[in-house]
Protein backbone atom coordinates (compact mmCIF):
# COMPACT_ATOMS: atom_id res chain seq x y z
CA UNK A 1 0.00 0.00 0.00
CA UNK A 2 1.39 3.43 -0.89
CA UNK A 3 2.18 6.09 1.75
CA UNK A 4 1.68 9.23 -0.67
CA UNK A 5 -1.75 10.28 -2.66
CA UNK A 6 -1.95 12.29 -6.03
CA UNK A 7 -3.87 15.31 -6.39
CA UNK A 8 -4.70 15.25 -10.24
CA UNK A 9 -7.95 14.68 -11.40
CA UNK A 10 -8.62 12.04 -13.87
CA UNK A 11 -11.14 11.86 -16.91
CA UNK A 12 -13.88 12.77 -16.62
CA UNK A 13 -17.98 11.90 -17.88
CA UNK A 14 -19.34 10.80 -20.85
CA UNK A 15 -19.26 13.86 -23.30
CA UNK A 16 -16.48 15.64 -22.11
CA UNK A 17 -12.96 16.25 -23.96
CA UNK A 18 -11.02 13.82 -21.74
CA UNK A 19 -13.44 11.06 -21.41
CA UNK A 20 -11.80 7.68 -21.87
CA UNK A 21 -15.04 5.45 -21.81
CA UNK A 22 -16.20 3.02 -24.31
CA UNK A 23 -19.11 2.29 -25.86
CA UNK A 24 -20.72 -1.09 -25.97
CA UNK A 25 -21.18 -1.16 -29.74
CA UNK A 26 -17.24 0.32 -30.18
CA UNK A 27 -15.83 -1.27 -33.43
CA UNK A 28 -12.53 -1.71 -31.04
CA UNK A 29 -14.71 -4.86 -29.33
CA UNK A 30 -13.61 -8.16 -30.16
CA UNK A 31 -15.77 -10.24 -27.68
CA UNK A 32 -17.29 -10.32 -24.42
CA UNK A 33 -16.99 -12.54 -21.30
CA UNK A 34 -18.33 -16.28 -22.29
CA UNK A 35 -18.72 -17.16 -18.15
CA UNK A 36 -19.35 -15.78 -14.82
CA UNK A 37 -19.61 -16.95 -11.57
CA UNK A 38 -21.16 -14.78 -8.79
CA UNK A 39 -20.62 -14.50 -5.28
CA UNK A 40 -23.16 -12.27 -3.15
CA UNK A 41 -22.54 -9.67 -0.62
CA UNK A 42 -25.00 -8.72 1.90
CA UNK A 43 -27.67 -5.61 1.13
CA UNK A 44 -25.80 -3.78 3.68
CA UNK A 45 -22.85 -4.90 5.48
CA UNK A 46 -23.62 -3.26 8.49
CA UNK A 47 -26.81 -5.35 8.82
CA UNK A 48 -25.83 -8.65 7.43
CA UNK A 49 -28.63 -11.45 6.60
CA UNK A 50 -29.86 -10.14 3.27
CA UNK A 51 -27.88 -10.77 0.45
CA UNK A 52 -28.58 -9.08 -2.84
CA UNK A 53 -30.38 -10.97 -4.91
CA UNK A 54 -30.67 -9.22 -9.02
CA UNK A 55 -29.94 -10.83 -11.77
CA UNK A 56 -27.80 -14.08 -11.97
CA UNK A 57 -24.53 -15.43 -13.71
CA UNK A 58 -25.78 -15.64 -16.93
CA UNK A 59 -26.51 -11.94 -17.03
CA UNK A 60 -22.55 -11.19 -16.49
CA UNK A 61 -22.24 -13.23 -20.27
CA UNK A 62 -22.21 -11.49 -23.35
CA UNK A 63 -22.84 -8.02 -24.75
CA UNK A 64 -23.68 -4.80 -22.64
CA UNK A 65 -26.38 -2.60 -24.01
CA UNK A 66 -27.85 0.77 -22.06
CA UNK A 67 -30.71 -1.07 -20.03
CA UNK A 68 -30.93 -0.25 -16.52
CA UNK A 69 -32.30 -3.64 -16.06
CA UNK A 70 -31.92 -6.47 -18.79
CA UNK A 71 -28.59 -8.43 -18.29
CA UNK A 72 -27.37 -6.93 -15.33
CA UNK A 73 -26.48 -8.66 -12.03
CA UNK A 74 -25.71 -7.02 -9.17
CA UNK A 75 -22.57 -8.30 -6.53
CA UNK A 76 -24.08 -6.64 -2.87
CA UNK A 77 -22.25 -5.13 -0.83
CA UNK A 78 -18.17 -7.01 -1.28
CA UNK A 79 -19.94 -9.05 -3.75
CA UNK A 80 -17.32 -10.55 -6.25
CA UNK A 81 -17.77 -11.83 -9.95
CA UNK A 82 -15.00 -13.76 -11.92
CA UNK A 83 -15.48 -13.67 -15.16
CA UNK A 84 -13.56 -15.98 -18.24
CA UNK A 85 -13.50 -15.54 -21.71
CA UNK A 86 -13.66 -17.67 -24.83
CA UNK A 87 -10.27 -15.74 -25.97
CA UNK A 88 -7.60 -14.64 -23.60
CA UNK A 89 -7.06 -10.81 -23.21
CA UNK A 90 -3.58 -9.71 -24.61
CA UNK A 91 -1.63 -6.19 -23.78
CA UNK A 92 -1.88 -4.61 -26.86
CA UNK A 93 -2.25 -1.25 -27.84
CA UNK A 94 -4.36 1.27 -25.85
CA UNK A 95 -7.17 -0.23 -23.54
CA UNK A 96 -7.34 -3.91 -23.77
CA UNK A 97 -10.86 -4.46 -21.68
CA UNK A 98 -13.63 -2.38 -20.34
CA UNK A 99 -16.26 -3.49 -17.74
CA UNK A 100 -19.32 -2.39 -17.70
CA UNK A 101 -22.36 -0.73 -15.14
CA UNK A 102 -25.80 0.08 -15.14
CA UNK A 103 -25.65 3.63 -13.49
CA UNK A 104 -28.40 5.66 -14.48
CA UNK A 105 -26.37 8.64 -14.88
CA UNK A 106 -22.60 10.24 -14.85
CA UNK A 107 -22.68 10.46 -10.76
CA UNK A 108 -24.53 7.66 -9.37
CA UNK A 109 -21.31 5.71 -9.43
CA UNK A 110 -21.65 2.18 -7.29
CA UNK A 111 -17.58 1.16 -7.84
CA UNK A 112 -15.49 -2.23 -8.00
CA UNK A 113 -11.92 -3.09 -7.37
CA UNK A 114 -10.99 -4.84 -10.81
CA UNK A 115 -8.20 -7.93 -10.89
CA UNK A 116 -6.66 -9.94 -13.37
CA UNK A 117 -5.22 -13.69 -13.58
CA UNK A 118 -3.77 -15.78 -16.09
CA UNK A 119 -4.45 -19.14 -13.81
CA UNK A 120 -7.47 -18.07 -12.53
CA UNK A 121 -5.47 -18.85 -8.73
CA UNK A 122 -3.63 -15.75 -8.63
CA UNK A 123 -4.80 -12.36 -8.96
CA UNK A 124 -3.32 -8.63 -9.04
CA UNK A 125 -5.31 -5.46 -8.64
CA UNK A 126 -5.31 -3.00 -10.93
CA UNK A 127 -3.87 0.26 -8.82
CA UNK A 128 -7.32 2.05 -7.40
CA UNK A 129 -7.15 5.86 -6.41
CA UNK A 130 -10.11 7.64 -5.02
CA UNK A 131 -10.12 11.06 -3.70
CA UNK A 132 -13.09 11.24 -2.82
CA UNK A 133 -14.15 13.63 0.20
CA UNK A 134 -14.59 10.97 3.61
CA UNK A 135 -16.28 13.50 6.05
CA UNK A 136 -20.18 13.27 4.93
CA UNK A 137 -21.07 9.86 3.54
CA UNK A 138 -22.19 9.81 0.02
CA UNK A 139 -26.20 8.46 0.64
CA UNK A 140 -28.12 6.67 -1.80
CA UNK A 141 -28.89 8.81 -4.63
CA UNK A 142 -25.81 10.76 -4.24
CA UNK A 143 -23.39 11.75 -6.40
CA UNK A 144 -19.51 10.91 -6.90
CA UNK A 145 -17.70 12.97 -9.23
CA UNK A 146 -16.21 10.37 -11.79
CA UNK A 147 -12.56 12.93 -12.44
CA UNK A 148 -12.12 11.94 -8.89
CA UNK A 149 -11.81 8.38 -9.19
CA UNK A 150 -9.63 5.90 -11.51
CA UNK A 151 -9.04 2.11 -12.14
CA UNK A 152 -12.13 1.43 -10.46
CA UNK A 153 -15.04 0.31 -12.68
CA UNK A 154 -18.30 1.78 -12.68
CA UNK A 155 -17.13 5.21 -13.10
CA UNK A 156 -19.37 5.86 -16.29
CA UNK A 157 -22.96 5.32 -16.82
CA UNK A 158 -25.06 2.50 -18.49
CA UNK A 159 -23.86 1.76 -22.07
CA UNK A 160 -20.18 2.86 -21.42
CA UNK A 161 -17.57 0.89 -20.21
CA UNK A 162 -14.78 1.92 -17.90
CA UNK A 163 -11.56 0.78 -19.73
CA UNK A 164 -8.21 -0.87 -18.60
CA UNK A 165 -4.76 -1.19 -19.61
CA UNK A 166 -2.60 -4.22 -18.84
CA UNK A 167 0.73 -2.59 -19.50
CA UNK A 168 0.38 -1.10 -15.92
CA UNK A 169 0.39 -4.20 -14.83
CA UNK A 170 3.68 -5.37 -16.31
CA UNK A 171 6.28 -7.30 -14.87
CA UNK A 172 4.40 -8.76 -12.09
CA UNK A 173 5.15 -12.08 -11.11
CA UNK A 174 2.92 -14.85 -11.92
CA UNK A 175 0.75 -12.59 -14.00
CA UNK A 176 1.15 -13.18 -18.19
CA UNK A 177 -0.40 -10.42 -19.26
CA UNK A 178 -0.82 -11.56 -23.11
CA UNK A 179 -2.25 -14.44 -21.41
CA UNK A 180 -5.19 -12.97 -19.44
CA UNK A 181 -7.95 -15.62 -18.62
CA UNK A 182 -9.76 -14.55 -15.56
CA UNK A 183 -11.20 -11.06 -14.85
CA UNK A 184 -12.52 -10.36 -10.88
CA UNK A 185 -14.69 -7.43 -9.74
CA UNK A 186 -14.80 -6.61 -5.99
CA UNK A 187 -17.60 -4.54 -5.17
CA UNK A 188 -16.50 -1.33 -3.10
CA UNK A 189 -18.14 -0.79 -0.05
CA UNK A 190 -19.06 3.28 -0.27
CA UNK A 191 -19.55 3.24 4.06
CA UNK A 192 -17.02 5.91 5.07
CA UNK A 193 -17.52 4.63 8.59
CA UNK A 194 -13.54 2.54 8.96
CA UNK A 195 -15.09 -0.56 10.52
CA UNK A 196 -17.11 -1.59 7.04
CA UNK A 197 -15.01 0.65 4.71
CA UNK A 198 -12.76 -0.57 1.67
CA UNK A 199 -9.73 1.53 0.82
CA UNK A 200 -7.55 2.84 -2.37
CA UNK A 201 -4.09 2.10 -2.92
CA UNK A 202 -2.96 4.75 -0.68
CA UNK A 203 -5.48 3.67 2.21
CA UNK A 204 -7.79 6.12 1.35
CA UNK A 205 -11.41 5.53 2.15
CA UNK A 206 -13.60 5.39 -1.09
CA UNK A 207 -16.82 7.18 -0.35
CA UNK A 208 -19.67 6.09 -2.78
CA UNK A 209 -23.26 5.64 -2.52
CA UNK A 210 -24.47 3.68 1.06
CA UNK A 211 -26.39 1.62 2.30
CA UNK A 212 -28.19 0.84 -0.81
CA UNK A 213 -30.52 -2.30 1.22
CA UNK A 214 -32.26 -3.85 -1.54
CA UNK A 215 -32.09 -6.70 -3.97
CA UNK A 216 -30.02 -4.92 -6.33
CA UNK A 217 -27.05 -3.31 -4.00
CA UNK A 218 -23.52 -3.03 -4.63
CA UNK A 219 -21.58 -2.96 -8.11
CA UNK A 220 -23.89 -4.02 -10.85
CA UNK A 221 -22.46 -5.74 -13.67
CA UNK A 222 -23.83 -5.48 -17.03
CA UNK A 223 -20.59 -7.06 -19.29
CA UNK A 224 -16.99 -7.26 -19.47
CA UNK A 225 -15.51 -6.47 -23.02
CA UNK A 226 -12.54 -7.70 -24.65
CA UNK A 227 -10.39 -4.78 -26.92
CA UNK A 228 -6.80 -6.70 -27.32
CA UNK A 229 -7.11 -10.57 -27.94
CA UNK A 230 -6.48 -13.19 -30.17
CA UNK A 231 -7.41 -13.24 -33.79
CA UNK A 232 -7.12 -15.76 -36.28
CA UNK A 233 -4.00 -15.73 -37.69
CA UNK A 234 -4.34 -16.65 -41.11
CA UNK A 235 -6.01 -12.96 -41.42
CA UNK A 236 -3.95 -9.86 -42.24
CA UNK A 237 -5.73 -6.62 -41.34
CA UNK A 238 -4.76 -4.57 -44.11
CA UNK A 239 -3.23 -4.75 -48.03
CA UNK A 240 -0.77 -2.19 -48.71
CA UNK A 241 -2.12 -0.44 -45.71
CA UNK A 242 -5.52 0.32 -47.26
CA UNK A 243 -8.29 -1.85 -46.78
CA UNK A 244 -11.04 -1.31 -49.91
CA UNK A 245 -13.03 -4.14 -48.07
CA UNK A 246 -16.59 -2.73 -46.94
CA UNK A 247 -19.57 -4.58 -45.10
CA UNK A 248 -22.91 -3.06 -45.18
CA UNK A 249 -25.29 -3.04 -42.68
CA UNK A 250 -22.38 -3.80 -39.57
CA UNK A 251 -24.18 -4.74 -37.10
CA UNK A 252 -26.48 -6.86 -38.89
CA UNK A 253 -28.90 -9.55 -37.62
CA UNK A 254 -29.13 -11.31 -40.64
CA UNK A 255 -27.74 -10.67 -44.04
CA UNK A 256 -24.13 -8.56 -45.15
CA UNK A 257 -23.24 -7.34 -48.09
CA UNK A 258 -19.50 -6.82 -49.01
CA UNK A 259 -18.27 -4.73 -51.51
CA UNK A 260 -14.71 -3.75 -53.12
CA UNK A 261 -15.20 -1.78 -56.29
CA UNK A 262 -11.37 -1.83 -56.90
CA UNK A 263 -10.33 -4.95 -57.24
CA UNK A 264 -14.03 -7.15 -57.17
CA UNK A 265 -14.28 -10.48 -54.53
CA UNK A 266 -13.52 -13.56 -55.69
CA UNK A 267 -12.29 -16.04 -52.65
CA UNK A 268 -14.59 -14.78 -48.99
CA UNK A 269 -14.69 -16.73 -45.85
CA UNK A 270 -16.15 -16.15 -42.39
CA UNK A 271 -14.66 -17.30 -39.69
CA UNK A 272 -16.02 -17.48 -35.83
CA UNK A 273 -13.99 -15.55 -32.75
CA UNK A 274 -12.31 -19.17 -31.93
CA UNK A 275 -10.83 -18.64 -35.99
CA UNK A 276 -13.01 -21.81 -37.33
CA UNK A 277 -13.98 -21.13 -40.84
CA UNK A 278 -18.12 -21.53 -41.07
CA UNK A 279 -18.93 -20.19 -44.47
CA UNK A 280 -16.94 -20.01 -47.53
CA UNK A 281 -17.97 -18.59 -51.02
CA UNK A 282 -16.67 -18.00 -54.24
CA UNK A 283 -17.61 -13.61 -55.74
CA UNK A 284 -16.14 -14.69 -58.91
CA UNK A 285 -15.34 -10.98 -58.89
CA UNK A 286 -18.14 -9.55 -58.66
CA UNK A 287 -17.70 -6.09 -56.84
CA UNK A 288 -20.44 -6.93 -54.08
CA UNK A 289 -21.64 -10.35 -52.61
CA UNK A 290 -23.75 -11.30 -49.80
CA UNK A 291 -23.77 -13.69 -46.74
CA UNK A 292 -26.48 -14.79 -45.04
CA UNK A 293 -26.21 -14.72 -41.19
CA UNK A 294 -29.26 -15.50 -40.12
CA UNK A 295 -28.49 -19.02 -38.79
CA UNK A 296 -25.49 -18.16 -37.16
CA UNK A 297 -25.21 -17.11 -33.07
CA UNK A 298 -24.57 -13.13 -32.05
CA UNK A 299 -21.13 -12.59 -31.79
CA UNK A 300 -17.96 -10.93 -33.59
CA UNK A 301 -17.24 -12.19 -36.83
CA UNK A 302 -14.01 -11.62 -39.31
CA UNK A 303 -14.67 -11.71 -42.60
CA UNK A 304 -11.48 -12.37 -44.98
CA UNK A 305 -11.81 -11.74 -48.76
CA UNK A 306 -8.82 -11.83 -51.14
CA UNK A 307 -6.50 -11.21 -48.29
CA UNK A 308 -8.44 -8.59 -46.43
CA UNK A 309 -9.99 -8.68 -43.11
CA UNK A 310 -13.30 -6.65 -41.80
CA UNK A 311 -14.72 -7.53 -38.55
CA UNK A 312 -18.63 -7.66 -38.11
CA UNK A 313 -20.93 -7.57 -36.03
CA UNK A 314 -23.85 -10.28 -35.81
CA UNK A 315 -26.46 -9.20 -33.21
Amino acid sequence: MGTAQTDTLFDGPVGSADCQAIWFEDNAILGWATGCTITRGYTDIASPGTYASYGDDSDGIGPSSQSTTDGVVSLGDGGVAVLTFGIPIQDGDGYDFAVFENSLNDSFLEMAFVEVSSDGVNYFRFPATSLTQTEVQIANGGSVNPREVDNLAGKHRVGWGTPFDLAQLSGIQGLDINNVTHVRLIDVVGCIDPQYATYDQYGHIINDPYPTPWGSSGFDLSGVAIMNGWRPTSIDEHVAGINILKAWPNPTTDVITLYNEVNGLHDVALYDIYGNMVQHLHGDGNVSVTLDLSSLPASIYFIKADGQTKKIVKK
